[in-house]
């Protein structure tokens, strides 16, 4: 692992690191109750092992080891006729909010048991059901059960063979997670303590491990430093592959095609874009191939459901008795087109915003409103699709304490969802609690996105810009910051006034994006 201190093509310079006990009121309240900022004639860059790499690991692991222990009460066993099996008794998955999906699929989606994941079904209302995720995540989900079922004779008297799974599942996720916090040390540049904000984000504890969500995010943000590397093809690969687990990462394209519009370059888009169609291709064709119905279950089910506990819609719903938008049984039809459509305005608004933005919006800033519009508009909000936002919302707007405000907040509708769906019968939450609950993460949401499009048209200082000297870290690299930071040095001192947004024309070309 390369150390953070020196000054390579890979690393920002240590001298012009952000410190954030001096800049983050939420976190200069940390730093005087560990003993107070960093000194005026500190030798910052010159630790020879607390570096802040291994710093944000650490963090990291702690708080991936909080979130598995958060889950752990519903990986709990007791032994039945000397058998281990497993221990929901008391509703514990909805009284201690253990709930997730790593468990009840073990069994349900005969991960338990040899073969191939896709050929696996069982009837259900009448359908034939199969793995609903996207292939690589049914892929995943397979290769994890078979780590299970062939290591589980190491424990099977500690653990229920489902509690095994997630602990193997959790493990190699977590893996995953601490190399994604690596890949976006780099990303992060200048600022390379936001990274905190990640790995000890609240909704880590909750949702690390809900579903199989930390994969995607892994190749979204490998996609991201690719493309910060100009290695676009591979970036386009990655966010192949990333689509081939959880679609959302196709939302990147999106990001990538307002910046190279506005370079009017659009080739390394293009190579983006046929790496990912390619990779998604090579990766979905073989299964398509060899069980259409099983490959085409996640299309069904998306397109028959309805909304979801925590969307807009069912809020709506509970509140003034609403029915919806179709009457009837068979697929929500009207509703799935509302929800397009609206996604879709919320694209075209990134689209035009972003080209007419003074200055080449960040991709950061981009990605969370493409996510935001997403999670806003969709008719399914599972509560860990909230993990999508984190990185690009650290990324584009690091105010610590709105953005650890709205984390803590969006952690919350988890629990209080549990409680509401035990039933008031048996003491759970009404309906009331949880509408207040989501309506409160929303506005959060809302009003991210708002202070991004403030900070793209220049009405907010960009932090980000400018520690990194006019710079986008996300497009250009540190050397490139080196370049630009010779004509940006002058104007650092003023650089947060609010007029200081309209001088980046004084910034080389390749700081400009």
């Amino acid at each position: 692992m390369q150390d953070t201190t020196t000054t390579t093509s890979r690393w920002a310079d240590p001298a012009d690191r952000v410190q954030p006990g001096k800049t983050e009121p939420m976190a200069a309240g940390v730093m005087r109750f560990l003993g107070g900022p960093m000194g005026a004639f500190a030798q910052i860059g010159r630790g020879r092992w607390w570096t802040p790499l291994r710093a944000i690991i650490a963090v990291a692991w702690t708080f991936l080891a909080l979130g598995a222990l958060s889950k752990s009460n519903c990986a709990r066993g007791k032994l039945v006729d000397g058998a281990m099996q497993l221990n929901w008794d008391g509703n514990r998955q909805y009284t201690s909010f253990c709930y997730n999906d790593i468990v009840p699929l073990y069994g349900g989606r005969g991960l338990n048991e040899p073969g191939f994941v896709y050929d696996y079904s069982w009837v259900e209302d009448g359908i034939t059901r199969y793995m609903e995720y996207p292939v690589l995540g049914g892929l995943f989900q397979g290769a994890m059960g078979w780590i299970a079922r062939t290591t589980y004779p190491l424990v099977d008297k500690l653990l229920p063979d489902s509690g095994w799974y997630f602990y193997v599942t959790a493990l190699f996720m977590a893996v995953l997670w601490v190399a994604t916090a690596r890949m976006l040390a780099e990303l992060a540049g200048n600022r390379i303590w936001d990274t905190i904000l990640v790995v000890a984000s609240p909704l880590l504890i909750m949702h690390a491990f809900t579903n199989w969500d930390i994969p995607s995010i892994a190749f979204a943000v490998g996609a991201m430093l690719a493309a910060r590397n100009k290695r676009f093809g591979l970036a386009g690969v990655l966010i192949g592959a990333g689509a081939a687990f959880k679609m959302w990462p196709i939302f990147l394209l999106g990001a990538y095609l307002v910046v190279f519009l506005r370079r009017r370059d659009m080739v390394p888009w293009l190579k983006m874009t046929v790496g990912a169609a390619l990779t998604w291709l090579a990766v979905n064709v073989p299964v398509m191939l060899h069980n259409y119905d099983a490959w085409h279950e996640f299309q069904r089910l998306n397109t028959e459901r309805g909304w979801e506990w925590t969307t807009i819609y069912a809020v709506i719903s509970r509140m003034t008795g609403w029915t919806g938008f179709d009457s009837g049984e068979g697929a929500p039809v009207i509703l799935n087109a509302v929800t397009l459509v609206l996604f879709l305005a919320g694209c075209l608004f990134v689209l035009v915003a972003g080209l007419k933005a003074p200055q080449t919006p960040r991709v950061a800033e981009l990605v969370v409103l493409i996510v935001g519009f997403f999670l806003l508009f969709n008719k399914v909000w599972s509560p860990q699709y909230s993990l999508w936002l984190v990185i690009p919302a650290v990324l584009a707007l690091p105010y610590w304490r709105l953005l650890f405000t709205w984390m803590t907040v969006d952690m919350m509708v988890w629990p209080i969802l549990m409680w509401h769906m035990m039933g008031t019968d048996n003491l759970g939450l009404p309906g009331s609690a949880l509408n207040l609950i989501v309506l409160t993460r929303d506005a959060f949401i809302v009003a991210i996105m708002v202070l991004v499009v403030q900070q793209m048209y220049g009405r907010r200082r960009d932090k980000v810009r400018d520690s990194h000297f006019g710079c986008d870290p996300l497009m250009t690299r540190p050397n490139d910051w080196e370049e630009a930071k010779r004509t940006w040095e002058p104007q650092r001192s003023s650089a947060s006034a609010p007029s200081q947004s309209h001088s980046f024309s004084s910034a080389p070309a390749t700081g400009q994006s």
